[in-house]
């Protein structure tokens, strides 16, 4: 399948990971936008701006990334409240990836990380919810 042109936003309070995420992203040709903390990306979607998939960091100011996830799985918006997301944090304890889970992550990736692992990443959850749109149409 090709997802190019496919929307990612990223969330993350830290810089680097951001332009890691987004060089390799954007380089395979997604549409991505950047949030500096998870207020700043739940305000982006609340405005509508609904990507195809979400990345967060778990640790940042303000809204970290479980309480995002929580408020979108909250969501009576039916397109945030199915959103995709992985989250790309350095919490890594057995707790930390079945909390995550359990709050209704899609994925979770582990930094330090491969900018080629997280795009596999990205592939496999836009082919997975590319499929259930397709079976939720028939």
């Amino acid at each position: 399948m090709d997802f190019e042109g496919a929307s990612i936003l990223i969330a993350d309070d830290d810089r680097v990971v951001r332009r890691i995420v987004v060089a390799k992203l954007y380089g395979l040709g997604y549409d991505v936008e950047e949030a500096e903390d998870g207020q700043e990306a739940l305000e982006i979607l609340e405005e509508g701006e609904v990507p195809d998939v979400l990345i967060t960091d778990s640790n940042m100011p303000r809204m970290n990334g479980l309480q995002l996830v929580r408020k979108l799985r909250e969501s009576e918006d039916r397109a945030l409240s199915l959103l995709p997301i992985i989250m790309l944090t350095a919490r890594q304890s057995e707790q930390d990836i079945i909390q995550g889970l359990e709050t209704g992550l899609d994925d979770y990736v582990i930094k330090p990380f491969s900018p080629d692992e997280l795009a596999a990443r990205v592939r496999t959850v836009l082919w997975r919810y590319g499929r259930r749109g397709a079976a939720e149409e028939r």
